[in-house]
């Protein structure tokens, strides 16, 4: 239980300190939550964002933490760490460094992203693994916008895939919908959908809520997830 009352004071202090984060830029924060998609934007230089999440199933309760931080224009470095709270235990740590490829700034033209992935399992078969992704975003409309990408996982045996619409009446509240898959040639695919909502308290607070289950099984596995997300310039 130490592991989960440490990450629930985490997000107590983050909404209490939120206040001193605001600074003079109008831009919003933008996180790579609540979906499975990776996104292609970016933190500017020098800017440093908290990601917590949570997510509950039957079978599985875990936590997810992602500290990002803009290292160069264009370039950010980020660490990730996974906790089993049933355990509780820590589960798995990433390192990765993401760089925005390309910025479109035409509808239908996709802004590109790569994602360099090295992790460390303390479950999984290779405790270390070496993984990449290529992110892909469009805009559609005004508040329509496509995502999808293409990443590896398990040193390079499985391909995981993602595509969503996103939906964002305004500069507060954003929905996506979102498919995505693991394949692996020695056992069949594992299909997945989620839909979730995300809401800005402030421009450097975000708070998120998704849902979503399995697809084409005998017994479909349900979740649900909750997080936050905090710039600080």
């Amino acid at each position: 239980m130490r592991k989960l009352k440490n990450n629930l004071f985490l997000l107590l202090l983050c909404l209490c300190c939120s206040s001193l984060a605001i600074a003079q830029s109008d831009e919003n924060i933008n996180t790579d939550r609540p979906d499975q998609s990776e996104g292609v934007y970016t933190l500017p230089k020098g800017q440093f964002q908290i990601e917590n999440g949570y997510v509950f199933s039957k079978e599985d309760s875990s936590a997810n933490l992602m500290l990002r931080y803009g290292l160069i224009s264009n370039t950010e470095i980020r660490l990730e760490a996974d906790f089993d709270l049933r355990t509780p235990d820590f589960s798995s740590t990433t390192f990765s460094v993401k760089q925005r490829l390309y910025e479109s700034e035409q509808r239908f033209i996709p802004s590109i992203g790569l994602i360099g992935y090295g992790q460390y399992s303390k479950t999984d078969a290779k405790a270390y693994t070496f993984d990449a992704c290529l992110a892909f975003e469009s805009s559609l409309t005004d508040a329509l916008s496509l995502a999808y990408g293409a990443r590896s996982s398990g040193q390079f045996e499985n391909l995981d895939v993602t595509a969503q619409i996103n939906y964002a009446p305004n500069n507060k509240l954003w929905g996506f919908v979102e498919y995505y898959a693991s394949y692996n040639g020695t056992r069949a695919p594992e299909h997945n959908i989620n839909a979730g909502f995300a809401y800005l308290l402030t421009p450097t607070l975000q708070l998120d809520i998704s849902s979503g289950r399995t697809l084409w099984q005998d017994e479909p596995q349900y979740f649900i997830g909750v997080g936050f997300g905090l710039l600080i310039r």
